[in-house]
């Protein structure tokens, strides 16, 4: 940041008073693709990027086009004249009333250089330059180049823009300016989320029987667990048989298992098409306000990964909890009947378990959310690079814009990785209890009189 410079710069194009009209100076916030600047003003901070990069040679491909004509005659006085009198300078224009200023003019036609020479020697000898400025003083009326004298000119000391710059600093908020800040939810929510996704498309049915079809294979699997155990040491009754029963009961419990999954499939499918469709009808019924003030890249992150998750991960993971919870009420019920002792240690083991779950569900929960924010910034990043690539080469800026992509990227990763540590903290401390519950059965079934028991 060169000051000095930088403040010439901001008088030779013409942007004190527009940094003044905006709400916090320099340091205002522009939405995407200079939203909330005019033409004129996206011309004149293009103007003033390429003079602070204090290059050799200027390419000025008709920079006045979008400015009114004093705004333009102060910008060739001031930047091309005064500024640029020492670098090379070519400049396209269909206005020829700056002409006669350069030391050679170049008159195209149809893509090919019909005569090249100075103004006034092309002017005594170019039929078709002598049409084209007769035709443009007419339109135009008389001639607009004149050079503004310092009265005219609106004169501001360095020191005055040094003071409305530090004015402007202390005011500039540090919250929302234009883009709004990403929101996410604090704290538990509780089964709100959960019964948002279940009111989509008949949720609530495809729930109840996927629970059903889950707890009649968990009936079933314990059947045949107690049909083995109960009869494998039975003199009456042939292996074959045993067997038999066990291998129906088994098939039983795969086919039920089978439709529990398509069940799951569908539901997946149904409340992911009815989220996606008030997605879109909301995206193409937002006001233009939003996508002022809302970057692409969030947009994207929510119709592409966001959805992912709503498609794939919610109902699967859904029902693994679903079915987990079911699980261990089956397990702990059948360690109860055949060893009751073990609810002594059950019992406290649930209660650490629930704590457990409580305390890793405050971290994890923030965690994903910060990882689904921080997500949105990455693709905004990578749109924006995209879409300005040719500038970001123009001003040889590609490695600070590879550099912030990955930083990003980190910032993003950071989470994720943390909420995969406090998963495998969890882990470790759900199986040392589970190691627990299994160590005090078998010690109550080691530990009790022989006749209690038989071996299945």
């Amino acid at each position: 940041m060169d000051e000095q410079r930088y403040q010439e710069t901001l008088e030779r194009c013409s942007l004190v008073k527009d940094f003044e009209l905006l709400p916090y100076g320099d340091l205002t916030e522009i939405g995407e693709r200079g939203v909330n600047l005019s033409g004129g003003q996206k011309q004149r901070v293009q103007l003033a990027r390429a003079l602070y990069q204090n290059a050799d040679i200027y390419l000025l491909d008709d920079p006045f086009s979008a400015v009114d004509a004093h705004t333009a005659t102060s910008l060739f006085n001031e930047y091309v004249m005064e500024a640029l009198s020492e670098k090379t300078v070519l400049l396209v224009t269909h206005q020829v009333d700056f002409l006669p200023a350069f030391d050679y003019v170049l008159l195209i036609s149809d893509g090919e250089i019909l005569r090249s020479a100075p103004y006034h020697q092309l002017l005594s000898t170019s039929k078709e330059f002598q049409d084209l400025v007769n035709a443009h003083k007419e339109t135009a009326g008389s001639k607009r180049l004149e050079h503004v004298s310092q009265a005219e000119k609106h004169v501001t000391s360095s020191k005055e823009i040094k003071k409305s710059y530090r004015e402007k600093q202390f005011q500039a908020s540090r919250g929302d300016q234009l883009i709004k800040q990403e929101q996410r939810e604090m704290g538990d929510t509780g089964l709100k989320p959960y019964r948002q996704y279940l009111n989509q498309n008949k949720g609530y049915l495809y729930f109840f029987l996927c629970n059903l079809f889950h707890l009649t294979f968990v009936i079933g699997q314990i059947l045949q667990n107690s049909w083995m155990a109960a009869n494998v040491d039975n003199p009456h009754l042939s292996t074959l048989r045993l067997i038999v029963v066990y291998l129906l009961i088994g098939i039983g419990t795969i086919v039920i298992l089978l439709f529990r999954s398509h069940i799951v499939v569908y539901l997946g499918l149904e409340s992911s098409t009815s989220l996606f469709s008030q997605l879109l009808n909301s995206l193409f019924r937002s006001p233009m306000s939003f996508y002022d003030s809302t970057p692409l890249g969030r947009i994207l992150s929510r119709v592409s990964s966001d959805l992912s998750i709503v498609d794939l991960d919610v109902p699967f993971s859904l029902f693994i909890a679903v079915g987990a919870s079911v699980n261990v009420v089956a397990n702990l019920g059948g360690l109860a009947v055949i060893t009751w002792q073990v609810l002594f240690v059950s019992i406290p083991i649930v209660y650490l378990a629930f704590l457990l779950q409580k305390y890793y569900f405050s971290t994890a929960k923030e965690l994903m959310r910060i990882n689904g924010t921080t997500k949105s910034l990455v693709s905004n990043h990578l749109a924006e690079s995209v879409a300005g690539a040719i500038t970001i080469r123009a001003f040889e800026e590609e490695e600070r814009f590879f550099m912030k992509n990955l930083e990003l990227i980190d910032v993003n990763a950071s989470p994720f990785f943390h909420n995969f540590a406090a998963n495998e903290w969890l882990i470790q401390r759900l199986e040392t209890l589970s190691a627990a519950v299994l160590t005090s059965a078998a010690f109550g079934i080691v530990l009790l009189p022989p006749e209690t028991f038989s071996s299945g």
